[in-house]
């Protein structure tokens, strides 16, 4: 069949939706006749290959893909939905065919595609190995998308593979199809709170192969076609009290009739990239991918009340605690049902096909107050093969899961609770991250951990993402740190990417407790780790997967799951990195954090060189706006000897380096514009944030260094300043040096990283702080400090201020 230079009418949405659907998965879609990068040729482009041409003479699929210099894709399409086999006939015998007589070229896959954009889109995917072709197959069944670039590159570098090897779909089409997939819902006027409830129940429809009539025009029949197949999944897995939270609901008005169904065809239409009824059936958790992308950057779980844990971190934590398939999990505050999704996956990763079953029915439990949220897990565990696990809706702390005998096995039963913990726990593992406190009167968090702890089996251990508030916040926090250790054991604290939540930045921790043994403050080692880089950076907005990122969590995976069965392991200190050691009950309010007990590294001179550096140049910025004068060159001394000193004097072992005041100071929205700078806890503009009509309070030539705002933020002062006591002023002990000053705000700036918004800096952690300092014999060597700073890029706009 000769292709013209345009698609045929009949032929445009087919047209349409190859060269999208392409883009999407990774591929270049320009002309790599034109475009150096390019490889998707479309229609007649693939005559600007001479040797495509030569052997196609003038018969052109829809695509031709490059897969390396000789290896290529046709792709074919049709537009009526039953033609898909003729697509498939044509891409292989009518261009892969003559192809591959070619001596200098191959063809080794080919794609059939039909349909069109009110009917959806089948697809049909072969691959050519040992003289012949062979259907690309996903779990023995069709794979029903076109295959991203890693998935093709994959199939074409391996002769022989599982299909449940075969790579995942790229992140950026989980996360266009829910960006879609929402757009379609906002149209239709679907309610944000009602959206994720809408696709859970609509995918549940598309269980065991049922396809949906998309040709249907009458609203009311298609959604009753909907929800009959969604109460049939329902009733083969015992869960029909569920219907009422998935099924579908037609909008009162007539008028509205249209825009829902538009919503039901094109949501489904959407869900058929991504392979979704295939996903339902395999080991791989596709559909779970994109429920997480759908509910985090399709404005629903925001709306509901739900904080996803990424998929990472679950997968991280239930590998790390070794769940086997003779353990009891639990979340208690469960939401889509993500910890337990993972663990019954990682079971179904190494267990027989007994074991699992057993595990399904009996070794799963979970509870989650909003009865639309605990549907969206039932559903999400359905997904995988499980629909008859413990799930319940209510409020945790008005259960028990007591332990109990059903058909020959041990499981467990939700019970009232009446303020008792059970008679006979069960649970040997609980995963979990409980909401967020966010107003008086909400639980703490604090109070979901003593309830988890309540349910566990002695020597059970228990893993919770917290906010770093709960590990270091006073007063009461502190009691409860002390109660917490008093009845059981703390064994790791990891501190995790401010990014976890993204778009919602807070810092957190995992942390891992045993149930029931007193933690032994004399011999208990704790694992603790800064593991703020996962492997994900921000990318428009989301939040994507890059290999070329630092992943900590992958760094410390092995050692700490070796550390959770044995705290006497040997472990590397890697300063601001991981450290095992003991608690230290003398640490102000207890606090068990990684910031307080790793150390801080010990910079080498470039280390120094490059941060003296960047002091200098921020004071320069300040003085003078936009200037870049003076030179950097290399010192001709050497650091003799290192010592750690603290920075603040103490009289009683006279000794320090610097001297602490604070003061208070007039709000500046109460003062008139003036001369004098303000210092505030800001990291801009050397911390000043105005010029205002008051008395200073402070003489120029010392340091302000932020206890809250940008905390750990330190900065010379230049002139007499004022400013308020979220600052600590830093003079020297000892005769004022200039260079000294700005040496020992270089280093402070060093420990930034053990302070944040929810763990401030304060006069008690001040004391304790220790800075490297260069010695010769018994004295500090002068010398090389203000050689350190005279040879700093832009020092000679500061000389006259010293």
């Amino acid at each position: 069949m000769a292709h013209v230079n345009n698609p045929t009418n009949s032929e445009v949405d087919a047209y349409t939706y190859i060269k999208e659907e392409l883009e999407k998965l990774e591929w270049n879609i320009k002309n790599p006749a034109r475009t150096a990068d390019g490889e998707v040729y479309k229609q007649n482009e693939v005559l600007s290959h001479i040797e495509l041409k030569k052997m196609l003479k003038r018969d052109m699929p829809e695509a031709v893909v490059t897969l390396s210099p000789i290896e290529f894709w046709a792709i074919e399409a049709k537009r009526d939905i039953k033609d898909i086999d003729k697509a498939l006939d044509e891409a292989k015998n009518q261009y892969a065919k003559k192809i591959n007589k070619s001596k200098k070229v191959k063809c080794v896959l080919i794609s059939g595609v039909s349909g069109n954009e009110i009917e959806g889109y089948i697809v049909r995917n072969q691959y050519y190995k040992n003289n012949g072709w062979h259907a690309v197959l996903f779990n023995g069944k069709h794979k029903n998308i076109l295959l991203s670039k890693t998935q093709a590159l994959y199939i074409l570098h391996n002769e022989t593979f599982e299909w449940n090897d075969l790579p995942d779909i790229p992140e950026e089409k989980y996360i266009s199809s829910a960006i879609e997939i929402n757009e379609i819902l906002h149209n239709a006027g679907i309610n944000k709170n009602k959206r994720a409830r809408f696709l859970a129940g609509l995918v549940l429809s598309l269980a065991q192969d049922n396809r949906i009539d998309l040709r249907e025009k009458d609203t009311t029949t298609l959604v009753e076609s909907v929800n009959a197949y969604i109460r049939k999944k329902l009733r083969d897995v015992k869960k029909d009290n569920f219907f009422d939270f998935l099924r579908l609901e037609l909008p009162p008005t007539q008028e509205n009739h249209i825009k829902y169904r538009t919503a039901i065809i094109e949501t489904i239409k959407e869900l058929s990239t991504l392979d979704i009824q295939n996903a339902m059936a395999s080991g791989k958790d596709v559909l779970g991918e994109f429920y997480e992308k759908f509910l985090k950057y399709g404005n629903g779980a925001k709306e509901i009340g739900i904080v996803l844990t990424p998929r990472h971190v679950t997968e991280f934590a239930v590998d790390v605690l070794g769940i086997t398939s003779n353990d009891y999990i639990f979340d208690p505050t469960c939401g889509t049902g993500g910890f337990l999704v993972a663990g019954f996956d990682y079971i179904k990763s190494f267990s027989s096909d007994e074991q699992i079953d057993k595990f399904k029915n009996n070794n799963i439990f979970g509870i989650e107050q909003d009865d639309e949220v605990v549907a969206l897990a039932l559903v999400n565990m359905i997904f995988r093969g499980d629909g008859r696990n413990n799930m319940k809706e209510g409020n945790c702390f008005q259960n028990n899961i007591e332990q109990t005998i059903n058909d020959g096995e041990k499981t467990g039963k939700f019970i009232k609770r009446n303020n008792k913990p059970p008679k006979k726990p069960i649970i040997t593992k609980v995963l979990m991250n409980p909401p967020f406190a966010l107003k008086k009167g909400d639980e703490k968090e604090r109070d979901f951990i003593d309830y988890a702890l309540s349910q566990m089996q002695e020597g059970g251990v228990l893993f919770a993402i917290i906010p770093i508030s709960v590990m270091v916040e006073g007063k009461s926090g502190t009691n409860w740190r002390k109660r917490l250790l008093g009845d059981n054991t703390l064994l790791s604290v990891i501190t995790l990417s401010e990014e976890l939540f993204y778009p919602v930045a807070v810092g957190t921790v995992g942390i891992f407790i045993k149930k029931g043994i007193p933690h032994d403050v004399e011999k208990q080692n704790i694992y603790f780790a800064r593991a703020v880089n996962d492997g994900y950076r921000k990318k428009k907005g989301k939040r994507i997967k890059d290999k070329r990122e630092k992943n900590q969590l992958s760094e410390i995976h092995n050692e700490l799951k070796l550390f959770l069965i044995d705290q006497n392991i040997k472990v590397t200190n890697i300063p601001q990195f991981k450290k095992v050691c003991k608690l230290d009950t003398a640490i102000a309010n207890l606090e068990l954090v990684p910031e307080v007990y790793l150390d801080n590294k010990i910079p080498t001179e470039d280390e120094i060189e490059d941060s003296m550096e960047q002091m200098v140049r921020d004071s320069v910025s300040y003085l003078i706006k936009n200037r870049h004068i003076g030179y950097t060159k290399k010192l001709n001394k050497s650091i003799s000897e290192m010592r750690l000193t603290n920075v603040v004097y103490n009289e009683k072992t006279d000794d320090g380096l610097c001297l602490v005041s604070k003061s208070s100071a007039i709000p500046q929205n109460s003062l008139d514009s003036g001369s004098v700078p303000y210092v505030t806890t800001s990291s801009l503009n050397n911390g000043v944030s105005g010029l205002y009509d008051i008395q200073p309070n402070f003489k120029a030539k010392c340091l302000t260094l932020a206890l809250n705002g940008s905390v750990g933020e330190v900065f010379f002062q230049f002139e007499d300043f004022v400013t308020s006591g979220d600052n600590a002023v830093l003079s020297l002990v000892d005769d004022y040096n200039p260079y000294l000053l700005f040496y020992i705000a270089t280093m402070i700036r060093n420990h930034k990283w053990r302070y944040n918004y929810y763990r401030k800096l304060n006069l008690t952690k001040l004391n304790k702080m220790q800075i490297p300092v260069p010695y010769i014999d018994e004295n500090i060597d002068i010398e090389y400090i203000e050689q350190l700073v005279k040879n700093s890029y832009g020092f000679k706009d500061l000389k006259r201020f010293f």
